[in-house]
């Protein structure tokens, strides 16, 4: 995914910041995608990543914990971020 429709889903989209919140929306069905960021603590990626994987979420990948943050409208730095499906 291109930097640009990044930076549109994480500021257009409702979401949830953090592995926890991100794992508990996975495993609900309320996240249509999950960013992930790779200087994160690899164990707590590798956990959410297969949990998308399982779910049949769609994983992205960024570089920074600190930029993902960022760009999700956070103030610290962000492991994961999920975002939230449309409702109908």
């Amino acid at each position: 995914m291109n930097k640009e429709k990044l930076e549109k889903m994480l500021s257009g989209s409702s979401k949830v910041v953090g592995s926890k919140q991100v794992l508990k929306g996975i495993s609900e069905g309320a996240v249509r995608c999950v960013i992930v960021a790779t200087d994160a603590d690899a164990e707590m990626i590798d956990a959410i990543v297969a949990k998308a994987e399982m779910h049949g979420v769609a994983v992205y990948r960024v570089s920074s914990k600190r930029k993902l943050g960022e760009q999700s409208g956070v103030e610290v730095a962000a492991a994961a971020v999920g975002i939230i499906k449309a409702k109908d």
